[in-house]
């Protein structure tokens, strides 16, 4: 009698066991992630379910490494991998997800080298999740402009005719190309190489400091040291003399048929594009011509 209530029971573990089991999911019909490959909870990405959390946990790891849209179809064949008696229903038949800030971008400052940053939930989210109909809309009377804003998000559904609002706040930053270091560079370098940079894109709340350009570095120095991989600041650099009082420079005289070359003496030491006064030691007339190398002016006649 011992032996068969033993088996009795064993079957039925075995028949539990086997047992298919049925629950729903309604997930999001779109995610706006407020980071670049954000972590995504359960919460994120299901509006409602009557599954189990361990379905739900290994559902937030397959959407959190995906982007762009995945499929329910697809949802299911890799839940069945773990769960092979569960039988899932899940609605709607696609999750989109999005990044907030692009987002943000598209809506604002679409066709501008504008960018939103770090955008934060003054509402305390991690991430918008829209329900199918819902649609998003951005409001920002001064994001034309850099600096922190405070952006009003409004979030409608034509078909049940409603409304909601949340806030945000985003960094607004400019998209420049630069000039890095590509190693240290000392204050003590008598003058800069375009070979001593590298160009990459940054984001900047300051774009008319940055260092654009490299035409004329030789022209240039550090006036402290620039570390590498740091972006060049019109303020780390400063202009080297390129004329020296006391020192003979060569002149070149242009206009449109004539190109003549003699010598003068500065009337003071100078820098690069700028004009100076020079003494023909010829006939001690005054001259003025824009400094273009080392020991080099240019007269336009």
């Amino acid at each position: 009698m011992k032996i068969f209530f033993l088996y009795f029971s064993l079957l039925s573990s075995f028949s539990a066991i086997a047992e298919s089991h049925n629950c729903s999911l309604e997930l999001f019909s779109k995610v706006y992630r407020l980071e670049n490959n954000q972590t995504l909870n359960s919460s994120d990405i299901v509006h409602t379910s009557t599954c189990e959390s361990s379905v739900l946990t290994k559902i937030s790891l397959i959407i959190s490494n995906s982007s762009g849209t995945v499929g329910a179809d697809f949802l299911k064949r890799e839940i069945a991998k773990d769960f092979q008696n569960l039988n899932i229903d899940i609605t709607p038949r696609k999750l989109s997800l999005l990044e907030f800030n692009s987002s943000l971008r598209d809506q604002l400052t679409s066709g501008s080298n504008l960018y939103f940053i770090d955008s934060k939930s003054l509402n305390g989210l991690r991430t918008i999740g829209l329900t199918e109909g819902e649609q998003i809309k951005a409001n920002c009377e001064s994001c034309s402009s850099f600096g922190e804003k405070n952006i009003k998000i409004d979030i409608t559904n034509p078909l049940s005719n409603s409304v909601r609002t949340l806030w945000f706040s985003s960094k607004i930053m400019a998209k420049i190309k630069v000039f890095k270091a590509k190693r240290n560079l000392s204050f003590q370098q008598k003058h800069l190489e375009a070979d001593d940079f590298y160009a990459d894109e940054i984001y900047s709340i300051n774009p008319d400091n940055v260092l654009t350009a490299l035409d004329n570095i030789v022209f240039y120095k550090a006036n402290r040291t620039i570390l590498q991989g740091a972006a060049v600041s019109n303020l780390d650099i400063q202009p080297v003399n390129l004329i020296n009082f006391g020192t003979p420079v060569n002149v070149v005289l242009k206009n449109q048929n004539i190109n003549l070359q003699r010598t003068a003496m500065p009337s003071r030491s100078a820098l690069f594009g700028e004009v100076i006064e020079l003494r023909n030691p010829n006939n001690n007339k005054i001259i003025a011509g824009k400094v273009v190398d080392y020991n080099k002016v240019v007269i336009e006649l």
